[in-house]
């Protein structure tokens, strides 16, 4: 049966690039092999990579649409799909670990779906990025603000500084891998043969060992530390932003991974943000709509009072320029939407000023000498 990528990965036929990078980055999370170890996992997190390597891509997209699932299918291999593209880069932009990756189609006699191809093999050991979330206030966001984190990460072993080994030690071969740095296993499915190559849990992909391995972090080169760290939020950032720091992450032999910070956040009871605008609702008594006059308004900076014209309506707008969000290219504005509040009960007095407002007006008379079309 022919696949349907934009079912597969949730998302309409007209998504939008980013709506689309959004859909796989859930899913990738939620299927990626160091989150989710069912057997499922494993079809299902290529399925979505292949969804991705296609609808990611304009041409082949617009390929994809011109011919359907079905054309699509028997104009394009597997290998045409997935050719040239590095999932290993998308994967730590999304702060995942990519210590397993899909070989180019073409070069190889299999594709890996867990674990390196013999040809990536000099990245093998490669330290995890780890993902952090960060909550925040509306004004911190707007203002920008310093946060200070805590975190749990693997650093280099202060005893060995990181080579796992003891002094004088030697490099012997790994006895598990015969030297080879993967244990590779084959085997067949719906879709072929499948090669998994696995980094040898021993050396670390590296091939060899030490006979006199680190006694402070057992030839890991790695020991567990909780860390803290200061980091900076620019003014402006929106919500689910996610900022590097490179090095943060796990450290290993072939490469210390990053951390991601993603920041979320929180909302406002009173301030809804679009772009770099923000919006107030407003309200105010319905003589002062009728007759102006000046009333204070909550900004990011405080309390302001601006101008009410006279014969404000309901639902105009009222701008006021430079109020809103600050960044490094721009600045938004506040934009203040008046709502006109009625009385649910007035007093007796009260009445009869409306009433003889009413007979000024002259409500009566026009609704007489107004025509209707029916």
């Amino acid at each position: 049966m022919a696949k349907d990528y934009y079912d597969i990965l949730g998302v309409p036929h007209n998504a939008t690039l980013d709506e689309i990078k959004r859909a796989y980055r859930e899913l990738a999370l939620k299927y990626h092999p160091d989150r989710n170890k069912s057997k499922e996992a494993e079809e299902k997190f290529k399925e979505i990579n292949e969804a991705y390597a296609v609808l990611s891509d304009p041409e082949k997209r617009k390929q994809y649409d011109m011919y359907g699932p079905a054309g699509f299918g028997q104009k394009y291999s597997e290998e045409d799909i997935f050719r040239g593209f590095n999932f290993e880069d998308i994967l730590k932009d999304l702060g995942l670990n990519f210590d397993f990756g899909f070989s180019d189609f073409g070069e190889e006699p299999f594709f890996d779906i867990f674990g390196q191809s013999g040809r990536g093999r000099a990245n093998a050991n490669v330290g995890q990025s780890i993902l952090y979330r960060l909550d925040i206030t509306f004004e911190e966001a707007a203002k920008g603000t310093e946060k200070e984190i805590r975190f749990r990460h693997i650093k280099k072993c202060p005893h060995c500084n990181g080579t796992g080994a003891e002094p004088n030690a030697k490099l012997i071969k790994c006895p598990e891998c015969n030297g080879r740095g993967v244990i590779v296993t084959t085997r067949s499915t719906f879709f072929g043969r499948i090669q998994t190559s696995t980094v040898c849990p021993r050396c670390g992909g590296s091939g060899k060992i030490y006979d006199k391995p680190c006694k402070v972090c057992n030839g890991t080169g790695g020991v567990v530390s909780d860390e803290r760290v200061v980091v900076k939020i620019p003014p402006g950032i929106t919500d689910g932003t996610r900022l590097r720091l490179k090095g943060m992450g796990d450290y290993a032999k072939g490469g210390t991974g990053d951390l991601f910070v993603e920041v979320h956040v929180l909302e406002h009871k009173i301030f809804k943000r679009e772009g770099n605008d923000i919006y107030v609702n407003l309200s105010i008594p319905f003589y002062t709509a009728i007759l102006g006059g000046r009333v204070k308004v909550p900004t990011l900076d405080g309390e302001r009072e601006i101008e009410i014209p006279r014969g404000t309506q309901q639902g105009d707008k009222i701008v006021i320029k430079g109020a809103g969000i600050r960044t490094q290219r721009d600045v938004g504005d506040e934009i203040v939407i008046v709502n006109i509040a009625i009385p649910k009960s007035i007093s007796k007095e009260e009445e009869e000023l409306l009433m003889r407002f009413k007979e000024l007006h002259g409500e009566d008379d026009k609704q007489e000498k107004r025509r209707w079309p029916f």
